[in-house]
């Protein structure tokens, strides 16, 4: 399970987030965390700091590319099993994606997405270059779009992809996102633990985390 520490140190459960929110909201949760930081991120990062088990590590250098590569991997996999379980009905689904004007404009011209509301971030004074979008798409296409970007094999350390996320939806209910709550878990869990078992880039750290996992 992981945990997301609020500036105030309390730690909140996705899986908890279940009984006290409508069906989906859960992955609406995921997705949003992730689609924040793809568009306020605007300065590189060189290291992270990990949790796990009570047992803290910061990653540097080769470590930290395979973390980038492990979240851009999460990323794909947690898209993949929210379209599972909308299952084969074609449902159209609200979505959220972000990324450089090219990469949104791609997407957009690629696909056939129901664009709702765009907004641009930065301009040539902050030299941001992201806009994030809402829109409408059936799961036909976002099968299509996750199959382009395993095709890709886009690694985000290298060449980034748009982060994409589907919306609070009534397709997907509140065991399903748990149970891909919990599936998106072990993903990272075991992936993290590979990376430090390879040691390359690890060094034990004091807990100073925002990001706990715990199996």
């Amino acid at each position: 399970m992981v945990f997301w520490l609020s500036p105030l140190g309390v730690g909140k459960s996705l899986r908890n987030l279940q009984f006290i929110i409508v069906p989906g909201i859960v992955i609406g949760i995921i997705g949003g965390i992730l689609l924040f930081f793809a568009a306020y991120n605007y300065y590189p990062q060189k290291n992270v700091n990990i949790n796990l088990n009570g047992k803290c590590y910061e990653f540097l250098d080769e470590a930290y590319q395979k973390y980038q590569y492990l979240v851009s991997l999460r990323e794909k996999e947690l898209l993949k099993l929210q379209i599972d379980s909308l299952g084969e009905s074609n449902t159209f689904v609200p979505i959220t994606f972000s990324g450089s004007s090219d990469e949104v404009d791609n997407i957009i011209e690629k696909f056939d997405v129901n664009v709702t509301e765009i907004q641009t971030i930065g301009d040539q004074k902050t030299q941001v270059d992201k806009k994030i979008v809402r829109g409408v798409a059936s799961s036909t296409i976002l099968e299509q779009i996750l199959n382009n970007i395993s095709d890709s094999g886009a690694d985000n350390t290298t060449n980034p992809i748009p982060k994409i996320g589907i919306l609070p939806n009534s397709g997907i209910s509140a065991s399903e996102s748990a149970k891909i709550s919990d599936n998106i878990d072990q993903f990272m869990i075991s992936g993290l633990k590979k990376i430090i078992g390879e040691k390359n880039g690890v060094k034990a750290t004091e807990c100073r985390s925002t990001i706990i996992y715990n199996d």
